[in-house]
């Protein structure tokens, strides 16, 4: 059965974190420019690190590969997206009398805040991965789209247990 008061439920959007949304993705979209040489070195660079530091703890170090480095990079910036990108819209706050503190914002149905979040959490890594397409070195993969995806997708479930966490715990919601 349909809540119909649902849909009718708003929800306060924080427009300083969508300006922290939209800062990140102008650094996704800032890294997707960096030709492959240059983005290559980069990622060797942290992967050696990674390997020494491994190394130095006396841990396993060989599995720490330029491969893992690059996707597990791709999977964390989205992860934050998926986070900030909620903490924005709020859609998990809707009806929520803490969710009306909010300074810098302005109330939205709470499914146009939902449907906000995911087009966001989509057209973002569609984009990054098109803008790959044109950029020297570098190459579009459907793959990476994917794991961008899962990784926002677990920002939202964080964020979603979080919140759940808290109101469980009658902690305030900010």
């Amino acid at each position: 059965m349909v809540d119909k008061n649902a849909c009718r439920r708003a929800c306060r959007v924080s427009f300083a974190w969508l300006a922290v949304a939209a800062l990140l993705i102008c650094v996704i979209w800032g890294n997707s420019l960096v030709p492959g040489e240059g983005s290559g070195s980069l990622s060797r660079y942290v992967t050696e690190l990674g390997q020494e530091a491994l190394r130095a703890l006396g841990l396993p170090h060989a599995w720490l590969t330029n491969f893992v480095v690059r996707k597990t990079a791709h999977f964390t910036e989205y992860l934050l997206l998926g986070v900030v990108t909620m903490r924005g819209w709020r859609p998990h706050l809707a009806g929520d009398a803490d969710a009306r503190r909010v300074r810098w914002g302005a109330a939205v149905p709470a499914a146009l805040a939902a449907a906000a979040v995911a087009v966001t959490l989509v057209a973002v890594p569609s984009l990054d991965e098109t803008i790959q397409l044109s950029v020297a070195g570098r190459s579009g993969q459907v793959t990476d789209v994917l794991l961008d995806c899962a990784g926002a997708a677990t920002g939202v479930a964080l964020t979603l247990a979080a919140s759940w966490l808290c109101r469980r715990g009658g902690a305030p919601q900010r």
